[in-house]
């Protein structure tokens, strides 16, 4: 059964802990199906518990998802309008063209500009927006998401309409590779890179696990992510043991969801060095729903491990109620997991 199918009964859990596994699980898949996001975006919105929607933000949100986000910004309290804002800015252009009116009182003036351009200007003036783009996130002190997600769109049009060749990609990626950190630049050729689908330069990305960039580091492990493959597995494994790259390494083999990538993060368990790295493998073995991974959730709540990397009590207690398992500690799990949430 492929792990979708072990998901799907539980999609609209009303139990907190199994809808926030869930959402973890799916937060990097590639493949979610737009229907699924479509459902969590009403859910969500309906209950008011729209902190959770950022989960979706690299998800497809498709028309009817952009409805039920204007009808709930429009209930909202001016305190959550931010969130609504936030996730807005992953709509596609065309969509978010299409509801302009609706729109313009979350989204500015300046976005719908560049949504414009986006969609009917020429090469010249889509490139012209781009380096706008970069420019301004390099100067920017502080991440800014929505730059960031404009930036991503205007990536998104340069790919789908082939005005970016591959020496250029090259020669922006070289020249990033001789410096200490990537600027934006350097991050897009990465999106750019599994935008085009670009699978020669898998081991390469690899190779940057052990960067000190969070942007980059999370950009690389969409891309390698999104190959679903066992070359990014074979590849990635490796890094998988290094203590510098084992947070993203893990990430991304629990996101690939494949035979190979649970083997090798049993190995990778087997040979583990040290106890405080644990709670990453585990988290990436409960995150692929299989069998294999129950004798290890086992031990590792056996043993008592306490890291706060994960929340172990949430993680085993889901993991089991959605495999359909039995076992005497899992009401305790629950309370103890409720006991945490609680105290946020």
């Amino acid at each position: 059964m492929h792990f979708l199918e072990k998901i799907e009964p539980h999609l609209m859990s009303e139990d907190v802990h199994i809808k926030e596994f869930i959402l973890q699980v799916l937060r990097d898949f590639p493949s979610v199906p737009e229907e699924w996001t479509t459902k969590l975006v009403k859910g969500m919105v309906d209950s008011e518990s729209n902190s959770l929607l950022m989960e979706l933000k690299k998800h497809t949100l498709n028309e009817e998802a952009v409805r039920f986000l204007i009808e709930g910004a429009k209930a909202s309290a001016p305190e959550q309008l931010h969130t609504y804002q936030q996730i807005l800015t992953v709509v596609e252009p065309e969509l978010a063209m299409k509801y302009k009116r609706e729109l313009s009182a979350l989204l500015s003036e300046d976005v719908f500009r560049l949504y414009d351009i986006l969609l009917h200007g020429d090469e010249r003036q889509v490139w012209m927006e781009y380096s706008r783009l970069l420019d301004a996130l390099n100067r920017s002190q502080e991440y800014n998401e929505a730059l960031f997600q404009q930036t991503r769109h205007t990536a998104n049009v340069l790919a789908k309409k082939g005005w970016i060749k591959d020496a250029e990609l090259a020669h922006i990626l070289n020249e990033n590779l001789n410096e200490d950190y990537f600027n934006f630049a350097g991050i897009f050729t990465v999106y750019l890179i599994g935008a085009l689908g670009k699978k020669e330069y898998i081991s390469l990305l690899a190779g940057l696990l052990t960067r000190e960039d969070d942007i980059l580091l999370e950009v690389t492990a969409d891309v390698l992510i999104s190959f679903q493959s066992d070359q990014v597995v074979n590849e990635v494994s490796p890094y998988v043991k290094n203590p510098d790259a084992i947070i993203y390494g893990t990430s991304i083999l629990g996101t690939i969801k494949s035979d190979l990538a649970v083997q090798e993060l049993k190995k990778a368990f087997d040979a583990l060095e040290y106890e405080e790295d644990a709670a990453f493998l585990i988290e990436a073995l409960a995150h692929q729903l299989t069998d294999e991974a129950k004798p290890f959730i086992d031990g590792y709540m056996e043993e008592g491990i306490e890291s706060f990397m994960i929340e172990s009590e949430q993680l085993a207690y889901s993991y089991y109620k959605i495999m359909g398992y039995e076992h005497p500690e899992l009401g305790n799990w629950r309370k103890l997991a409720d006991a945490k949430e609680s105290s946020f």
